[in-house]
């Protein structure tokens, strides 16, 4: 039998990104399975363009990893994902009854990734799809994904990584105003981001446990920037929603009631 060269260096490729825990450049690529590197660099821009895998610059060096439509594909379908399944519909509802984008996402090798995405036959039109990892310092999601960690050190380790660039001018890029931001939205039990991830925007943002009282996934939706938005408003009924989908989940105090902030 006969097989195809570059069908087997992709696989290759993939199978070696994945193992990767930090990511891998494109010449250790190249060196750790002897592929050209031309070769190899054409095989990687295109599972970047179908997003199987995606860049990491953080640490100012061009790193690849591993990307969610590799995890889409393995999963066979991301529709049954026990996640997406029990927040579907009410971000659906959601999305509808504000005429805004939701979004479900979750934290993975640090950055936001977005699970599932909604579009109201109205609402403020976004470049951020399935698939879409963003950071986590900038993002509605990313302030609930890393406020509600239940240990200090996990966003200890984390801020410590977080390369604060100013993605508009509204962006924080202070660590200690935004460990100062984290404990506001801990408090509160939603985030907002005033545009600081893109301009003109407004995010609200609420956390997602599981049955380990865990922080596993953000629900937000994201509306156009308006002096006249109801954001508590919005932001408690973000909240009782990401509620609902963690009583799906089986999240639960000790005591019997629901906790929006995972105690």
């Amino acid at each position: 039998m006969k097989l195809n060269r570059t069908a087997l260096r992709t696989i290759k490729i993939l199978e070696y990104i994945a193992n990767q825990k930090d990511g891998c450049t494109l010449l250790e690529i190249t060196e750790a399975l002897d592929i050209p590197k031309s070769s190899a660099f054409d095989i990687v821009k295109t599972l970047l363009y179908k997003k199987m895998i995606v860049e990491d610059q953080n640490h100012g060096k061009l790193k690849y990893k591993m990307g969610i439509n590799a995890f889409i594909i393995g999963s066979g379908n991301i529709e049954r994902l026990d996640l997406v399944e029990a927040a579907k519909n009410q971000l659906i509802e959601t999305a509808n009854h504000f005429n805004a984008t939701a979004f479900l996402a979750i934290l993975d090798n640090k950055m936001v990734t977005y699970l599932y995405k909604y579009e109201a036959p109205h609402r403020i039109v976004t470049n951020a799809n399935i698939g879409t990892r963003k950071p986590i310092y900038s993002t509605a999601l990313g302030k609930c994904l890393l406020a509600f960690q239940r240990k200090p050190e996990v966003i200890k380790d984390i801020l410590k990584e977080i390369d604060f660039k100013p993605l508009t001018e509204y962006t924080i890029t202070s660590p200690q105003k935004y460990l100062k931001e984290l404990k506001r939205v801990k408090n509160i039990g939603y985030a907002v981001d005033f545009q600081e991830d893109s301009i003109y925007q407004i995010c609200i943002a609420a956390p997602i446990f599981n049955h380990n009282k865990n922080v596993v996934a953000a629900i937000s939706c994201t509306f156009l920037y308006d002096t006249n938005l109801r954001i508590k408003e919005i932001g408690e009924e973000m909240k009782r929603i990401a509620l609902t989908i963690s009583k799906k989940l089986g999240y639960i105090d000790d005591t019997g009631r629901r906790n929006i902030h995972g105690k």
